[in-house]
């Protein structure tokens, strides 16, 4: 691309091991970048005066996509330049909140149901003939905050509790799937897809596991379109299971391990999403 864009990538410390792949790749290409922290961001109007908006952080703070969601509105009903944005604020409210995106999925994920503190038990034992079910804290990442349990253990231990979700536990033959995705409106790409392969009931961030590229059949390019379209993020992680001649979504992630592939398999994921960036910004101005 011949015009020099202006990107502006909001980052985090926990997050920060896949932003230097990022920064490089627009610097590379001679295009400017401004990098906030997640402590020390502008006001949303300067956030927004940029061609390329990328967040990289751990903010889950409603107010703050509230605001970005305003701003990006404000600035199109005045005409004055919009960015690209990876991701859409609602896009990432609804990712974080692992119920809302059980709301926009109930098709595809398994079996799930929300524990308010009232009937906790009677939810429970609609898998009361299941070995174990999964507890799980709805606004929880990377394997925090999720527990297998037996029915009966879940009762006792939850049978108040608030602000949970109990769903039916899936048990994995394979590893658990991660696709990339890329969307934005009639493009979408799948940047890589691989296997998470490991000796535990489930993955997080302090378990060791070994990736194994998945290719990619009709089947699951058809489920990750579905995922990417229904969600909106631009970027996306989706994580899967195969179970019983199915694709299972466990969760979609707005800011996917992208450095991982590229230890891995040397896919270069900062490369492919400046490409994407680039090839839809070109569509917009037209």
């Amino acid at each position: 691309m011949n015009r020099k864009l202006v990107f502006h990538l909001v980052t985090s410390k926990i997050f920060w091991f896949g932003a230097p792949l990022i920064i490089s790749e627009i610097l590379k290409r001679g295009h400017y970048i401004s990098v906030f922290d997640e402590d020390t961001i502008p006001s949303n109007k300067k956030l927004l005066d940029c061609d390329i908006y990328i967040d990289m952080s751990a903010i889950v703070n409603k107010s703050f996509y509230n605001g970005l969601k305003k701003e990006y509105k404000r600035r199109t009903l005045l005409c004055l330049k919009v960015p690209l944005m990876v991701d859409p604020p609602m896009a990432i409210m609804n990712s974080f909140d692992k119920r809302k995106t059980h709301k926009i999925f109930p098709d595809l994920i398994p079996e799930s149901y929300n524990l308010t503190g009232n009937g906790n038990k009677d939810v429970i034992n609609k898998f009361k003939s299941d070995k174990f079910v999964v507890i799980k804290n709805p606004l929880g990442w990377w394997g925090k905050d999720i527990e297998r349990l037996t029915p009966k253990q879940a009762i006792k231990k939850y049978g108040k509790a608030k602000d949970l979700i109990v769903q039916k536990y899936i048990p994995f033959v394979d590893g658990v799937g991660r696709i990339i995705t890329f969307n934005q409106g009639n493009d979408f790409e799948i940047a890589c897809s691989y296997l998470r392969k490991l000796n535990s009931w489930k993955i997080g961030v302090d378990m060791k596991y070994r990736c194994v590229l998945q290719p990619v059949n009709k089947e699951l390019y058809s489920f990750a379109f579905i995922v990417s379209k229904r969600c909106g993020l631009y970027l996306n992680g989706i994580d899967y299971l195969y179970s019983n001649g199915r694709y299972i979504l466990l969760e979609v992630n707005a800011v996917p391990a992208i450095k991982e592939p590229y230890d891995e398999f040397q896919i270069d994921i900062a490369k492919k999403l400046i490409d994407h960036l680039e090839r839809n910004l070109k569509k917009q101005k037209r």
